[in-house]
């Protein structure tokens, strides 16, 4: 019991600390390479985020523990807009670029829903997941398109407050060193959780989408909640839908190309459903004035709570 413990805890100490230094040293380096503020932004600080979720994915259904793996991805998209957004926006009232409205959200309803109904065969196969992958990369390709149409002042602007570029070499030892620590945590964690889960009688589908999945939806929470004390609300939403698109078409795509994802009966009408909600609810509480209120954040972070409650129960 107390080594699973430790192990958790160490766990999420790399994950959370193997994530902010891949974050960094990647974006970084993509600025060495001259590669477009917004592609950075979308791209690289998401993939970051959700670097913690696809390692965890990946250990876990390699190890065979495949309710882990796919109970991470539903309780990271469920812990990303329940409770890290939601948090974010109770901290201050964030401001919607509605190219998020136009774009993201509508994006990650229909990828919700594709995953939901092909769940309902009883299996995510790996024509699937590769499928996702493909998806994936289509998605971070417009990106660049549309980042070429960025204006020249925009980028100086991100070049001189948020940027300070080091070398090539040592951006790319925090890299190396940031997936180390992601790929050790990851273990760490799932190793740990699977411990906890037997000696406290609970089902390891059940520890997926709690203790791990808060644990790997750490960055986005710390991130969304230091973007928003900086007044820079569009950074929180952009960070927790993009990590959400990446975690449904990435790490939930890699993971069942890796193996085929069994579907337990449970996610069909409890967990899906769950995600669904909260992503069906970004459309009028982002699109409500282009603004977050601190009620709306308070009641995702509510259906979070009776949603976790309910688990247990």
């Amino acid at each position: 019991m107390l080594k699973d413990i430790v192990f958790i805890l160490i766990g999420l100490l790399l994950l959370t600390g193997g994530g902010d230094t891949l974050v960094t040293g990647a974006s970084r380096l993509a600025r060495r390479l001259g590669i477009s503020p917004l592609v950075i932004g979308l791209t690289i600080v998401a993939l970051g985020t959700s670097a913690p979720e696809m390692a965890v994915s990946l250990s876990a259904s390699i190890t065979g523990r495949g309710d882990i793996a796919v109970g991470n991805v539903l309780g990271s998209n469920i812990s990303n807009i329940g409770l890290a957004l939601g948090l974010a926006a109770m901290v201050r009232p964030l401001i919607v670029q509605i190219r998020l409205v136009r774009f993201e959200v509508p994006l990650l309803f229909v990828i919700t829903i594709l995953c939901y109904f092909i769940s309902l065969t009883g299996t995510i196969p790996r024509w699937f997941g590769m499928a996702s992958l493909s998806g994936l990369f289509i998605y971070i390709f417009m990106l660049y398109r549309w980042s070429l149409l960025e204006p020249s002042e925009v980028k100086a602007e991100y070049n001189e407050k948020n940027i300070r570029d080091g070398s090539i070499p040592r951006n790319l030892g925090k890299i190396i060193f940031g997936l180390a620590a992601l790929a050790g945590g990851g273990n760490l964690l799932v190793d740990g959780s699977v411990g906890i889960a037997r000696w406290a009688g609970l089902s390891e589908l059940v520890i997926g989408l709690t203790i791990v999945a808060v644990g790997t939806s750490l960055p986005e929470m710390v991130t969304s909640i230091i973007a928003v004390l900086r007044n820079q609300g569009d950074i929180a939403i952009g960070n927790v839908l993009g990590s959400n698109i990446f975690n449904t078409l990435g790490v939930l795509g890699a993971t069942a190309a890796v193996h085929p994802i069994e579907i337990q009966p449970e996610l069909l009408v409890r967990d899906f459903p769950v995600m669904g909600l909260l992503t069906v609810l970004l459309f009028p509480l982002l699109k409500n004035g282009l603004l977050l209120k601190r009620w709306e954040g308070g009641l995702l972070v509510l259906i979070y709570w009776c949603y976790i409650g309910f688990l247990f129960y």
